[in-house]
């Protein structure tokens, strides 16, 4: 991934975290608001059940003032305080009010519900601007207390006598609806900062591992291209000394080993070529030269030297069931691959080996088979063994040469061709890698 993308993901993700965070908070504060609104909403039912106590108790004396006058007996008036917040209830109680004001003259106290309303709010640390509108049945105001504020929470409203009500109407500000959510504030806070320092700390371990990608790419780059021009320079040189002792003494032993110094740098220059094509592909750099390859004729050659190279007893098998003999791909890269995974077959198997190479067309693709009766690959190291410096646990074990970029390179070269590479293989019993590749004309 470039470190411009990077980069655009973490400023995205930055926006949908702090988007998360307002629409979080948002609703977190929407909450609390409605919660001080329903506090505030008591409070006013409490300021109007103690200017009732107040008015019962200036009752009580009068009634005890003049009871020899009075027609009718105090406790005779079961008033449910407990019960003020039922509409039907206040009413009623209002109603008895009513009746016991006509007796004995205790009108409703506006400057009483004031002060009692006040206290109230500073005791739970309310510092809010409101005004207590009395209001009779057409809704014109009749009396107010308070201060002068047009807009802001109006409490429910409440029934007192001969269909007049009242209510108030208080101004929350937000900041001591933040005060009341002040624990919750901090928490988000810390956890915001917490998401973005380790968002900065993945882009840095990001940023140190595409610096240390980027050296490794580089180096592999530059060694494989300084160790490609001196082996080219070896591998002519013993072909031209071979030459030279054929013609004078074609049994001498200095012809064996330039024989063997010869496959060497071979073996050398393929490991490059792997090595260079590997880092053309993953820097997007690979041209294939694509061309009609005749299959029959690109397999029958590798079995040819496989068979000739090899120092094991060696049995191959081949099967063909093609609607056309050429496959449209790069020979040099499709002989590469294949030869892999006969090199494969052969290397990971015991003395001797059994190889079947199958070629069909299926529909709109084409198989090529390899499969062996060798060591077999484990469950688990199938997973892995695409990867690049992959290699199976019993290989490793077994000692056997390799730098496990071989099947790497293939899957690859095969993907480069819009094509795929699978295995299928079972321990002790052999593997099948089957290269699949699609035809070049729909008809086929």
């Amino acid at each position: 991934m470039k470190l411009s993308n990077l980069l655009s993901i973490f400023a995205i993700a930055l926006v949908c975290l702090f988007s998360l965070q307002a629409f979080w908070l948002y609703n977190t504060y929407r909450l609390q608001l409605r919660n001080v609104e329903d506090s505030i909403n008591s409070l006013f039912y409490q300021t109007i059940e103690k200017e009732l106590d107040k008015r019962f108790l200036e009752l009580e004396i009068k009634a005890k003032h003049y009871l020899a006058e009075a027609d009718m007996r105090v406790d005779s008036f079961n008033v449910n305080y407990g019960r003020m917040k039922s509409n039907s209830a206040v009413s009623q109680q209002y109603a008895m009010l009513q009746q016991l004001m006509e007796n004995y003259n205790i009108p409703f106290n506006m400057i009483a519900i004031d002060s009692i309303f006040h206290l109230l709010l500073q005791s739970n640390q309310y510092p809010f601007l409101y005004r207590i509108d009395y209001i009779n049945s057409t809704d014109t105001i009749l009396e107010t207390a308070g201060q002068d504020i047009n807009k802001g929470f109006r409490t429910t409203v409440l029934p007192i006598v001969n269909d007049e009500k009242i209510y108030a109407v208080v101004k929350i500000t937000a900041p001591v609806v933040f005060r009341k959510m002040l624990a919750i504030l901090t928490v988000s806070i810390l956890v915001f900062f917490f998401i973005i320092a380790c968002l900065i700390y993945e882009i840095k371990v990001f940023i140190d591992q595409h610096h240390i990608i980027k050296l490794r790419e580089n180096f592999t780059h530059a060694l494989t291209h300084d160790m490609k021009t001196p082996l080219s320079t070896i591998h002519s040189i013993l072909v031209q000394q071979e030459k030279e002792i054929i013609n004078e003494n074609p049994d001498s032993a200095q012809q064996k080993l330039n024989t063997i110094a010869i496959e060497q740098t071979l073996n050398l220059q393929a490991i490059v070529n792997r090595i260079l094509t590997l880092a053309y592909i993953k820097n997007k750099q690979l041209s294939l030269k694509k061309q009609d390859v005749d299959l029959q004729t690109m397999i029958q050659s590798l079995i040819d030297k496989f068979t000739v190279k090899s120092g094991k007893s060696i049995v191959f098998q081949t099967f063909y069931d093609l609607k056309s003999d050429t496959v449209y791909a790069d020979p040099f890269y499709l002989d590469n691959a294949i030869s892999n995974l006969i090199d494969n077959a052969i290397k990971y198997s015991g003395d001797s080996v059994k190889i079947a190479i199958e070629c069909v067309t299926e529909e709109k693709y084409i198989n090529i088979g390899v499969k062996d009766d060798g060591f077999g690959i484990s469950s688990s190291d199938q997973l892995k063994i695409f990867k690049q410096f992959e290699r199976g646990a019993e290989i490793k074990r077994d000692r056997i040469s390799g730098f496990g970029i071989g099947l790497n390179y293939v899957q690859q070269i095969i993907e480069a061709h819009e094509g795929t590479v699978t295995v299928l293989s079972q321990e002790g019993i052999g593997s099948e890698f089957i290269i699949t590749l699609p035809v070049r004309y729909s008809f086929l």
